[in-house]
């Protein structure tokens, strides 16, 4: 929320005064004026919060321990990756199978990137861009 409240604060007050002087309301301005320039800020929240839940295998270890048959991908994927690693320790070979389960855990996050790269771009751009 800071994040999206910092990016809002450092828009021109002038967007917002000219949609005011022209008829506009309040909600007027926020959908069709700072909405619409929130895109890549938004885009990077949405990135940040689905790194996080992916990475929730904690939440399942600690709620169903009681009951095996309710498990979630990401908890099923730090088992294997444990399981991987103490095998690899007990063969001395630290590479075996442990480095491809970490790429086939990051490979949504991996998939979600692209979509969300010209969000990244487009923020980087506004910033640079003197008034």
């Amino acid at each position: 929320m800071i994040l999206i409240k910092t990016y809002i604060e450092q828009l021109p007050p002038a967007l917002e005064e000219s949609a005011s002087l022209d008829g506009a309301g309040y909600l007027t301005c926020f959908f069709k004026i700072v909405l619409p320039l929130c895109k890549p800020i938004i885009a990077t929240v949405v990135v940040f919060v689905a790194v996080g839940q992916w990475n929730s295998w904690f939440d399942n270890h600690i709620y169903t321990r009681a009951n095996e048959n309710l498990t979630t991908l990401q908890y099923l994927l730090y088992n294997y990756l444990n399981e991987a690693q103490r095998l690899a320790e007990q063969l001395k070979n630290a590479s075996s199978g442990a480095d491809m389960t970490q790429a086939m855990a990051s490979l949504p996050i991996f998939a979600l990137y692209p979509f969300m790269q010209k969000y990244f771009s487009k923020g980087i751009m506004v910033g640079a861009v003197k008034g």
